[in-house]
């Protein structure tokens, strides 16, 4: 529709694509700049498929885009949770009072690339490998980086930041004009390890902890093993492996992640506080070498907009943590 603007978005996660096909459904024109390659060529960043826990407001949003049958198709159904006690017992708490409520572990990768597709055919521009480096708001017009520092200068009528907690455009518009920010961080970390499919990992094993088919431990699951203030977290994938996610305090005594300088040092701390977790975890000392300590934020903002010039949305608008968030529900 020509009466209605084109409109820019930066960010072309969950959020972006998702809001990108909603109003290109609705006649605007849009282009997406995404700072990443694009992943349905390049990979999803991280090379591992790093699932989610979706909601029904996450699947809401879904069916508005005609795409919840498509995404669940492709999703692990979780009932409750499990919780893991020291001693090795554990049970279910469900979450509702039967399969009807539930909620769905998705791959994060595999979402992202279903939204791309969906924006793509309702006519979206995507521009991968393009980030934003600086933006004239009086002029309406940004500038955009590619991998090599090669930049160029693009109009951009209406701004729209769906870039995620670290938001460029955020930074443009508090230098602009400050929004207020703040924020809160939770004082916690984690790192991600995994549990790989039951054909990868020792048949005795899996006969000591009831083996379910590809999956070494009860696929239909959110896995916790609680331990006060500190936990590890499993979700399952459809191909049979699981998603850990070891949540520690960064600072401070033992346990957290100061005390914890190695895989070493960690192997011994898992096998006293997850002794029936840790051979679910071949590949522990390598994972937890090769991978990065997240942290852990809430976003404030007073405001988020900026006189119909630029707009911010998710998680660059108001991060918060994983458990509640997870930039898509």
């Amino acid at each position: 529709m020509s009466s209605r603007p084109s409109l820019t978005l930066i960010g072309g996660g969950l959020v972006g694509a998702l809001l990108a096909q909603q109003l290109a459904r609705r006649g605007f024109t849009v282009d997406v700049f995404e700072k990443r390659p694009d992943p349905r060529v390049a990979g999803f960043a991280g090379g591992r498929s790093i699932n989610l826990a979706l909601a029904e407001r996450g699947l809401q949003a879904l069916r508005s885009a005609g795409l919840a049958e498509d995404v669940l198709r492709h999703a692990v159904m979780m009932r409750g949770r499990m919780v893991h006690t020291v001693d090795g017992r554990s049970g279910l708490q469900r979450y509702g009072v039967d399969d009807s409520e539930v909620i769905w572990s998705v791959s994060r990768g595999g979402l992202n690339m279903l939204l791309l597709d969906a924006a793509e055919r309702a006519g979206v521009r995507f521009h991968f490998g393009q980030g934003l480096v600086g933006t004239d708001f009086d002029a309406r017009r940004m500038r955009v980086a590619d991998a090599s520092g090669t930049e160029r200068e693009v109009d951009a009528p209406v701004l729209i930041g769906a870039d995620g907690a670290g938001s460029a455009l955020r930074a443009t518009m508090n230098a602009y004009r400050p929004l207020g920010e703040r924020t809160e961080w939770l004082g916690h970390g984690y790192k991600e390890l995994e549990i790989p499919p039951a054909s990868q990992l020792d048949a005795a094993l899996l006969r000591d902890s009831g083996g379910h088919d590809q999956f070494a431990i009860e696929p239909h699951a959110l896995h916790i093993w609680p331990r006060g203030g500190y936990m590890c977290i499993a979700l399952p994938n459809t191909e049979g492996s699981f998603t850990v996610t070891l949540f520690l305090p960064a600072q401070g005594p033992h346990p957290s992640f100061a005390t914890l300088p190695d895989a070493r040092a960690a192997e011994a701390f898992f096998r006293e506080d997850f002794a029936d977790l840790l051979p679910l975890l071949p590949r522990f000392a390598e994972d937890y070498e090769a991978h990065p300590v997240g942290t852990l934020a809430t976003l404030y903002l007073e405001r988020w907009h900026l006189d119909g010039r630029a707009l911010l949305v998710g998680d660059a608008a108001h991060a918060i943590v994983p458990f509640h968030g997870q930039g898509m529900n």
